[in-house]
């Protein structure tokens, strides 16, 4: 063979194996970070249109939803034909660490976990699956009441005004407190955001004790959601000032949150 021949011989195989590695990668990309693959089968389940108009639609499938090669395969076979996949294939599983790569990256792009009190107890010390309370929502992400009653049980709020109220309003999940017990904090940034009684939950109160001191809202009925003042202040009518004052509550010359006899309400 002429050298130009074997020259252009050459060239086109050089053509040939850079078009089929190109084609190759374009496949194998395709494959593993691209959700129409996934919509082929998919497009018409609910989930799917969940994710598409949920806060992780930018996120491809594969990200969380990971195969090995065989399945991998096994659905690319399944798209080239047109038919879809036979049996159950079990592909698509989402493995442990696949929330970690993204909300434990440091990444400012996702919200952040890492040190948040309710991941802190719930991941790292009872090393409770992510999807245990987040996929409940199927792509929402939300967790929803019953994924918390799932393990904490039927835990009514009859405190007025908080029935309907998620467990996160009070449990703030994602601060970086320790436990999941609110926090004086926690019930004054709920209650000053609502306008309810702002000047009595005043910083300045004399007492700064938790408000679970005294408030109860998962008791089981309105009565036993108020501490008695007895509970720590005992043999309180005893004293002489309380003469005379047999009948009438506490709360009758103190008023609630400011504790002051003759305060202003």
């Amino acid at each position: 063979m002429s050298r130009p021949r074997k020259t252009i011989a050459l060239a086109t195989v050089a053509v040939l194996a850079a078009a089929g590695f190109a084609g190759f990668a374009r496949m194998r990309r395709f494959v593993e970070e691209d959700p129409r693959l996934c919509a082929y089968c998919h497009r018409a389940s609910p989930e799917f249109a969940l994710w598409n108009r949920g806060s992780h639609r930018m996120v491809a499938c594969q990200r969380c939803h990971h195969n090995t090669q065989e399945q991998q395969v096994a659905m690319l076979r399944s798209f080239l034909s047109g038919t879809p996949p036979g049996g159950k294939s079990g592909h698509g599983a989402v493995e442990v660490g696949a929330c970690a790569s993204c909300h434990l990256s440091h990444d400012p792009r996702w919200p952040q976990v890492g040190g948040s009190r309710g991941h802190r107890i719930h991941v790292d010390i009872k090393h409770i699956e992510c999807v245990r309370c987040h996929a409940a929502g199927v792509h929402g992400f939300e967790p929803v009441q019953s994924s918390c009653r799932s393990c904490h049980g039927q835990h009514a709020i009859n405190a007025p005004g908080m029935q309907k109220l998620h467990c996160f309003a009070c449990h703030n999940f994602l601060s970086q407190d320790p436990g999941l017990t609110p926090t004086r904090r926690d019930c004054l940034r709920c209650h000053s955001a609502q306008g309810v009684l702002p000047g009595r939950f005043s910083d300045s109160a004399p007492m700064q004790f938790a408000c679970g001191a005294c408030h109860k809202p998962h008791a089981r009925t309105r009565a036993e959601a108020l501490v008695a003042c007895e509970g720590c202040h005992k043999d309180v009518r005893k004293k002489p000032v309380h003469a005379g004052a047999a009948g009438r509550s506490c709360t009758s010359c103190h008023p609630p949150h400011l504790w002051r006899t003759g305060a202003k309400r």
